[in-house]
């Protein structure tokens, strides 16, 4: 059983695929910002408006794979096998993949939804899937980004972890509340199960996946998991594409769920 190799901050460009993707991925951002700021005036304030949505969440991608580049993380994604040589043969790595697998399941697939409101919004399948895939594989970066962090501390893997989740779960609180159920996630939280779904649904995949990564280092299978996680989660809330029509107004409450 082991690791991958710590995270590599990369210092200078080195000619590689994922420096030409974060180039794109500026240069397509600084453009996506001005046409947001000019699209943001032709929608009422305080609505859920699913054109915004999806330009400021693009915008939050585009930035969290830039950080993913300069901590390492892109570069462990782009050339790291995604399951490290005689992990597939290790007891211990196939019963916790499964039992991953198996809360993945339960808490995005049954547990999530049962608390969740779709206010009659429409099933599109294909973007909804895709946006969330995009959602997961940069939200898993994140996570990432914090070890790559942390870890240029020195301490030891389970303490990294421990900091990852600590960091991660006050983080997560300010942003997911604060910020992105508000203006990017359309109302689908409900006050009475919303502390429910954390609890027994967002707690324990992330316990698991830290876990796994602690022991395996597998990090695309990290990111993988993840996208998976959220491409069903935009499915149950029902995610509007960016081409329907803005929402009513959006009350923060409802939005919060708290």
């Amino acid at each position: 059983m082991t690791a991958q190799a710590s995270f590599d901050p990369p210092q200078v460009y080195t000619g590689s695929v994922e420096d030409y993707v974060v180039l794109g991925v500026l240069v397509a951002a600084s453009v996506l910002a001005q046409l947001f700021l000019a699209e943001r005036n032709r929608h009422a304030d305080n609505v859920h408006s699913p054109r915004l949505a999806w330009m400021r969440a693009l915008l939050y991608f585009s930035v969290i794979l830039v950080i993913s580049w300069a901590t390492g993380v892109l570069k462990v994604l782009v050339h790291a096998p995604a399951v490290a040589p005689g992990h597939l043969a290790s007891s211990l790595w196939q019963a916790l993949t499964a039992a991953w697998l198996a809360v993945l399941v339960w808490a995005y697939v049954y547990w999530w939804p049962r608390g969740t409101l779709t206010h009659d919004r429409k099933l599109y399948l294909l973007p909804q899937i895709l946006f969330g895939l995009a959602w997961g594989f940069t939200s898993g970066q994140l996570t990432l980004v914090l070890w790559a962090v942390i870890e240029e501390f020195g301490f030891a893997r389970w303490g990294t972890a421990l900091l990852v989740f600590v960091v991660l779960a006050g983080y997560g609180q300010i942003y997911q509340s604060g910020w992105w159920d508000i203006h990017v996630s359309p109302p689908h939280n409900i006050r009475a199960t919303n502390a429910k779904k954390v609890l027994f649904g967002h707690m324990p995949f992330l316990c698991i996946a830290l876990a796994h990564f602690t022991l395996f280092g597998d990090a695309l299978l990290f990111v993988a998991f993840h996208a998976a996680a959220l491409a069903c989660s935009a499915v149950a809330m029902r995610f509007p594409p960016f081409w329907e029509k803005d929402g009513p107004v959006v009350s923060k409450e409802t939005a919060l769920g708290v």
